[in-house]
């Protein structure tokens, strides 16, 4: 690896940081954000219904919640590089404006292929959002406050989604799983004619860069050690999370509004660990701690969720625990993108491959959980693949540790 790609390696801004962070682009580009999660959010109360009109087994209803991640998986990069030349905040807009045009067509499916089609596209405009996300804040937050900004940034997946879990029952209730799709179908242009009015002055941000930043970031070894620690991380959350109102309703009997209540209330707490993890950074804390300390606290805490010793209130408690616990680790994750991109505009290529990790791992954990609880006929033996997924991360983490140590590194 050359020279000049150590050098501009340590750069966490362009070559021209503004001299002054400008909160309000930074909360309406975290706002994108957390509306773009919404789409995530609005899935799991309506997985009872949805396996009934379309006769989903729980593995089907496990793909409901994936395969929203499978075109992230393998295009995120390539989204990453043609969003750093196109202009973040343009793709930004267009972003929300896709994920639109996808809950229209979920709302129209007449049966399941139409169904995961649409969400396959609202996946497309998630990735463009969250991918292009970063590339704002750095243009928009000076040095000192950019891993604020992006401790705030990290917080729009549980928000966004932990906002649209406690909508969607009632929202169901009123207008059917359909009226949902398109309700959120309606707020995603509501918010992209909104942000691009009210950051029309941020100018176009595009690169003028070559193609040649793909292979620069593949190979940086950074941005692969961010992006498989992520997708252990995003594997095991999603599981949880995504599974949660099934089990609270089989288990303790939940109502499917309190089942969806109790796991917004999980989901949102993972806010608070999010905003920890860019106090933390702010205060220097070392980005492989934060992420292997909090990969060995959720192993510990997936334990206690799924241990049949345990009554349920105490296995819920053990879900808030894991989801306040893990949230540092995203945080961590995501500041990173900007110091381990190989040039300073390569944010979002770099970005990019980190959230082909964490849609990978998003693919694989609700999937691959409702596997084995088939095979073994109850959620006993999750905790296996939660922590073999944690064990991952710290691995990755001590390499990051190595990496981010090396002489004449800035982290």
């Amino acid at each position: 690896m050359g020279a000049s790609i150590h050098r501009y390696r340590c750069e966490m801004t362009p070559a021209s940081p503004p001299s002054a962070t400008d909160w309000r682009i930074v909360w309406l580009t975290v706002a994108a954000g957390v509306v773009a999660a919404f789409q995530i959010g609005k899935v799991p109360a309506a997985l009872p219904v949805l396996r009934e009109e379309f006769a989903l087994g729980l593995v089907g209803a496990g793909w409901v919640l994936s395969i929203f991640n499978v075109i992230g998986v393998f295009g995120g990069m390539v989204l990453g590089a043609f969003i750093d030349r196109a202009g973040h905040r343009r793709m930004i807009i267009a972003g929300l404006l896709l994920i639109a045009l996808a809950g229209v067509l979920g709302a129209l499916a007449p049966a399941a292929p139409l169904l995961f089609a649409g969400r396959c596209l609202e996946g497309l405009g998630f990735t463009i959002v969250v991918v292009g996300g970063p590339g704002v804040l750095v243009r928009a937050a000076t040095p000192r406050d950019l891993r604020l900004a992006f401790g705030l940034w990290g917080s729009y997946m549980p928000t966004g989604m932990a906002s649209m879990l406690v909508a969607s029952p009632a929202l169901i209730d009123l207008i059917g799983w359909r009226g949902l799709w398109l309700v959120n179908a309606a707020l995603m242009t509501i918010f992209a004619i909104v942000l691009a009015a009210s950051t029309r002055g941020l100018g176009r941000g595009g690169s003028t860069a070559d193609w040649s930043g793909l292979a620069l970031t593949l190979k940086a070894r950074g941005p692969w050690l961010l992006a498989l620690g992520f997708a252990a991380y995003t594997l095991q959350f999603l599981a949880v999370m995504g599974f949660l109102p099934i089990i609270l309703a089989d288990e303790a009997g939940a109502s499917p509004a309190l089942a969806a209540a109790l796991t917004a209330l999980a989901v949102a707490v993972n806010v608070i660990g999010t905003l920890l993890g860019g106090w933390l950074l702010y205060h220097h804390w070392p980005r492989w701690q934060l992420i292997a300390g909090t990969s060995v606290l959720m192993a510990v805490a997936a334990l206690a969720i799924y241990s049949p010793f345990l009554s349920v209130t105490w296995r819920y408690l053990a879900c808030l625990a894991f989801s306040a616990i893990g949230g540092v680790l995203p945080t961590a994750v995501l500041s990173g993108s900007a110091p381990h991109a190989p040039r300073p505009n390569l944010v979002a290529t770099t970005n990019g491959l980190i959230m082909q990790g964490s849609n990978l791992g998003q693919s694989l954990g609700p999937p691959a959980v409702a596997a084995l609880a088939t095979a073994t006929g109850s959620w006993t033996w999750s905790p296996a693949v939660l922590i073999a997924s944690a064990a991952v991360s710290i691995l990755f983490a001590l390499a990051l540790r190595r990496l981010e140590n090396a002489p004449g590194r800035t982290h």
